[in-house]
């Protein structure tokens, strides 16, 4: 498995902590995984403008990478 393919599992299995029946993959927050020389970032949008869930999720993602053994990724 590639690592780009890595990060987006670890990152898509996050939960919404406002609707945590939901991840944020299926609510469309998961944009984008890009690796280039090593360096991972993970570009999310919020559902809403003003999201307040936002740096919320953002520290879920990092904390579900560094789980999964990469660290150092940018959200």
């Amino acid at each position: 498995m590639t690592l780009r393919r890595r990060v987006w599992e670890a990152a898509a299995a996050v939960v919404d902590p406002e609707l945590p029946v939901l991840t944020i993959a299926d609510l469309g927050v998961l944009r984008e995984v890009t690796v280039q020389d090593g360096r991972v970032e993970v570009a999310i949008t919020p559902t809403y403008s003003g999201c307040p869930a936002m740096s919320v999720i953002a520290l879920e993602i990092g904390l579900a990478l560094e789980r999964a053994g990469i660290a150092g990724a940018r959200v």
